[in-house]
């Protein structure tokens, strides 16, 4: 395959958003960074001495991808390793590129090499030599490396990518039937959709981006309540701050920061329909800056301890206060937006 890094990523993409893209580009699908539709926030209360976790996501990524774009996303989980690299060659053979999830403790040229258990994905383009082709858009990098590494990295079991005792986790993407123009009513219905998250609706349907049910979970005003509670309690106990708080926090904000530059790029494919978008995309792309911001400051907390990590995460907590006033007006002005779009329905009948 001849595929090679993409010259420069959007805002708010990330390892698994970088993947998808460039699969996309490769194909020959405009607009890809459109197909991202969920805009929420989900609340996950924390188990027992546990932490509780923010994510925008109120679908299984699969479902997203599907939707409206036709995207099939196809995600394989299994735990034979032998069956993994063969179905993995094979992929490579047929010309399908492939998503695949690994652990960077054995990545040389990442920065946490042989340091920390993390999970990251890049995509393997091409075999040859008993040594696979990838490209890491996240690095910007394309390279080889040999089999038994892979098969190493590939194994997800010291990671939180884990799930449900599955070991080793890729994707396919095939966009041969995506839709390619988003219509006017594709855009309301996706507004309305999230508009129904924001406001705490639809709470029985909402899974996480892997497609698991969610228990103890809040969504929409209510969950940023619950969060900015949660980081408030957690403020009085300085022990709570530990290194894996601080980075599970930086992960969950800027997770959100990425989600709502991502959504503006579909309502970009709306303004043809109404000019009005474009001051809703403007509402976006600020509240993302902001979530940016506060991300961020949980970055800069993980390099400093005790009172000062206190006093970062403080203002951490007032600055979470603020969005959620922007984070209001976000549902009120898309409250605006339906209003108005029923009204034009309604008078046209």
């Amino acid at each position: 395959m001849n595929m090679q890094p993409r010259p420069e990523p959007k805002d708010g993409e990330d390892c698994f958003t970088l993947c998808v893209s460039s699969i996309l580009a490769y194909q020959n699908v405009p607009e890809f960074c459109s197909v991202w539709k969920q805009c929420g926030i989900v609340y996950t209360e924390p188990k027992e001495g546990g932490q509780g976790r923010l994510s925008p996501i109120y679908m299984a990524t699969e479902n997203d991808l599907q939707w409206i774009h036709g995207i099939k996303l196809q995600i394989y989980r299994k735990n034979d390793k032998t069956a993994v690299v063969q179905h993995i060659k094979q992929l490579l053979i047929q010309g399908e590129p492939v998503i695949v999830w690994l652990d960077v403790f054995d990545m040389k040229y990442n920065s946490l090499y042989q340091l920390r258990h993390f999970a990251h994905c890049l995509l393997l383009v091409g075999y040859a030599d008993e040594r696979f082709e990838f490209i890491d858009e996240f690095y910007h990098l394309k390279d080889t490396i040999d089999e038994q590494t892979l098969i190493n990295a590939l194994d997800l079991r010291q990671t939180e990518m884990i799930e449900e005792g599955t070991h080793y986790v890729y994707n396919v993407v095939d966009s041969t039937q995506a839709t390619i123009e988003v219509t006017e009513k594709d855009i309301h219905d996706v507004i309305q959709m999230n508009l129904n998250v924001m406001q705490s609706k639809y709470l029985h349907m909402i899974t996480t981006d892997h497609g698991q049910p969610v228990s103890n979970a809040y969504t929409g005003l209510q969950a940023l309540d619950r969060y900015i509670d949660h980081v408030h309690n957690c403020l009085a106990d300085i022990t709570v701050l530990t290194d894996e708080y601080v980075e599970k926090m930086y992960q969950d904000l800027s997770r959100m920061s990425n989600n709502r530059y991502l959504f503006t790029y579909f309502l970009e494919q709306g303004i043809s329909h109404d000019l009005s978008l474009k001051q809703l995309i403007e509402k976006y792309q600020y509240v993302a800056q902001r979530w940016k911001l506060v991300s961020n400051m949980a970055l800069k907390s993980q390099y400093v301890e005790g009172e000062k990590r206190q006093q970062m995460v403080e203002r951490i907590w007032s600055k979470l206060q603020s969005i959620r006033q922007l984070e209001q007006e976000l549902v009120e002005y898309n409250q605006l937006m339906i209003e108005k779009k029923d009204q034009k329905i309604e008078m046209e009948y």
